[in-house]
């Protein structure tokens, strides 16, 4: 089963004006989002790289090598490629779990990125912020709201894009996905420091014990006020006489989402069912009851009263307190097991949580939606057992959790037979394509119109609206079921018809706008629109002087290098680096065989930059056949513009919107 050869040719079309019947599964990749190995039976998971068994395991080529780093982290320039193929993955793995945690990342990010754009407004040190005291955010003024939570996104983008520990990130961006926080919760966007120390709580414990997880998010105040449990009191009878009991919206949903699943599982993820061949759930409603019991009498700290906050009033940044008032110290039973009578509020939480992650299905269910988030859309069976039992052997260790998935057989068998078998999310396939081209922020730029504001000289990224663009962004999800259904099955034969139907949940946000929108936002990372609204490459000139001139102010600020392309290009035009071009053809009547061999070396080598060779002969072709000839079209009088808008940048748009860019 193929994918539709729809994305690939409407992209073409839509930004090359032209149209061909070339289809996405031919040439070198199978590109189909299959089910893996789905009869193999459990086996032990690979062990170390150095020795020859380890060296054949993981055997890495340039393609496998890519393949492998735009899983495990936000994308990979070639340098990357180059460190990940001399160390080995065994090695590889091991440095970054070495890598040390960087406190507070998120959080002191958007702190830094706020006092740059008003220090008047953010007028304490980084240090008042960060400690427990009143420096909170709570001073608003006009359009205040707005700029909190692009100061949060810029942090985000600056941290993830530059981390050089991308594989704790990475992990930290799936778990965001699994454990949902987000901006579909007003006072989220409003006070946009809770989604830093959200990430931050996620980073912290990407490669630690899952049970640590759950304990510390669910005193986290972002998911207090987004799952309604702050404020939350025990049962009692308001002023008309009717029993008001708990809130049960984070006790349900610690369960279904973030733990257990909603029914039980065997440890290779497949569903338990009884006699009757039904399904087994693995809690009842009188368990949710008694668990929102638990999560009763936590506040935020600095709340104008119990379980009221405002603009103004209310700690994101700080774990909840307890006010014993408003807690249920009653005995509890969880799950089928005890939690006893008079224990401090704290200790009761961590007693049911104690129960949640002893129960069986949590390995497999965090597992499967580990491998789905970081891998495969659909592992099989074996796969997903043989790390559901590293989870619980490890004691829900996620840093051997996340070991297992990436060096489990089976995904290496993927990468060997170059089977295709994930979408990519719209959000990391532009966060690639931004780190394969050697992204980095504008060393400059103003905060007001013609440079008539301050001037900003810490460079960090600044990126718009991405979601219109991608459908998500960091803290983003529409709702606590993330942006996409797990089981999600697309409207198309080969998904629908194989036994069990194939799932491809990054597909279901993917709308013909959404296609369009992102096909536009790379052609303006791209393309210089000289009125500074997005400044990419600069083919020519000082970009320092053009960025004087223009006083860049309020636009999504980042520069990529084209340098690899230029001396790739001219090598296959003229056999040399030194920037003149000469070759490039000015007119329609020039010679373009030289030009037209230098564009088929400049796909090829995109084609692997970009996907690892994933494009098929069919597709290199149809790109080929489009920019033949053309040479002397556009870009002004330069040589090195007509090399650059004629073939580095349609050939590079064309790659990063096929369908050959947009799986794994």
């Amino acid at each position: 089963m193929s994918i539709s050869s729809k994305r690939f040719t409407l992209l073409l079309f839509f930004l090359l004006g032209w149209f061909t019947g070339c289809g996405g599964g031919g040439g070198g990749a199978s590109v189909a989002v299959g089910a893996g190995n789905e009869n193999t039976k459990a086996a032990p998971a690979p062990g170390g790289g150095s020795g020859t068994e380890g060296k054949k395991r993981f055997e890495l080529t340039r393609s496998v090598a890519l393949r492998f780093l735009n899983k495990a982290t936000f994308g990979a320039a070639g340098e990357d490629v180059d460190a990940l193929m001399q160390k080995g993955v065994t090695r590889w793995l091991d440095e970054q779990f070495a890598q040390p945690e960087v406190r507070d990342v998120y959080l002191k990010r958007m702190i830094r990125i706020a006092k740059m754009y008003d220090p008047q407004m953010f007028h304490y040190d980084v240090a008042d912020y960060l400690a427990d005291n009143d420096h909170v955010f709570y001073d608003f003024h006009d359009g205040q709201t707005f700029r909190l939570f692009q100061y949060f996104r810029d942090a985000w983008f600056d941290v993830t894009l530059k981390a050089k520990d991308q594989l704790r990130h990475r992990v930290a961006y799936a778990l965001s996905q699994i454990i949902v926080e987000s901006t579909s919760e007003p006072m989220l966007y409003i006070k946009a420091e809770g989604l830093a120390r959200y990430f931050d709580l996620l980073y912290r414990n990407a490669f630690g014990s899952y049970k640590k997880l759950l304990e510390e998010i669910s005193l986290n105040p972002g998911m207090g006020v987004y799952l309604t449990y702050y404020g939350n009191k025990k049962k009692y009878t308001n002023a008309n006489g009717v029993e008001v009991y708990p809130d049960e919206n984070y006790a349900r949903e610690i369960m279904q989402l973030f733990s257990i699943g909603l029914n039980q599982l065997d440890m290779d993820g497949t569903p338990k069912k009884d006699a009757e061949g039904r399904l087994i759930p693995t809690y009842t409603q009188n368990d949710v009851n008694e668990l929102a019991r638990v999560f009763t009498g936590w506040d935020l700290k600095r709340s104008v009263r119990y379980g009221v906050i405002t603009k103004r009033h209310g700690d994101f940044t700080h774990p909840m307190r307890s006010v014993d008032k408003y807690h249920d110290f009653g005995a509890k039973t969880l799950l089928g097991r005890s939690i006893p009578a008079d224990l401090p509020p704290l200790e009761d939480m961590r007693k049911a949580i104690d129960i949640i992650v002893s129960q069986p299905s949590v390995a497999p269910y965090i597992a499967k939606n580990l491998i789905m988030r970081l891998a495969k859309s659909n592992p099989s069976p074996a796969y997903v057992e043989r790390v559901a039992t590293v989870f619980k052997k490890s004691g829900s260790n996620l840093k051997e959790t996340v070991r297992a998935i990436f060096t489990d057989p089976e995904l290496w068998e993927d990468f060997k037979q170059k089977r295709v078998v994930k979408y990519k999310e719209p959000l990391l396939a532009y966060m690639q394509f931004l780190r394969a081209m050697h992204v980095k922020p504008l060393p400059y730029w103003y905060t007001e119109a013609g440079g008539k504001g301050r001037k900003i000289t810490q460079p960090f990224f600044h990126f718009g609206d991405i979601y219109k663009d991608t459908a998500q962004g960091p803290g983003e999800a529409p709702s606590v079921f993330n942006f996409y259904d797990n089981d999600f099955v697309p409207n198309d034969e080969g998904f629908k018809n194989h036994t069990p139907p194939l799932h491809a949940p990054e597909v279901q946000i993917q709308s013909d706008a959404i296609l369009i929108n992102f096909s536009n936002r790379i052609r303006s990372a791209l393309f210089d629109r000289e009125e500074g609204y997005t400044v990419g490459i600069r083919y020519g000139g000082d970009y320092e002087q053009f960025l004087e001139k223009k006083r860049i102010f309020r636009s999504e600020r980042f520069l990529i290098d084209a340098k690899e392309e230029f001396e790739c290009f001219e090598k296959a035009l003229e056999g040399d680096t030194d920037g003149d071009f000469k070759n490039v053809p000015l007119h329609r009547s020039d010679d373009n065989e030289k030009a037209n061999r230098a564009i088929r070396a400049l796909i090829d080598f995109e084609d692997m930059k970009l996907t690892g060779g994933m494009l098929s002969k069919a597709q290199k072709a149809a790109l080929y056949d489009n920019l033949k000839d053309t040479m002397w079209r556009g870009g002004g009088d330069s040589k090195k513009g007509k090399a650059y808008f004629n073939a580095i940048m349609p050939i590079i748009r064309a790659i990063v919107t096929s369908d050959a860019y947009m799986v794994e």
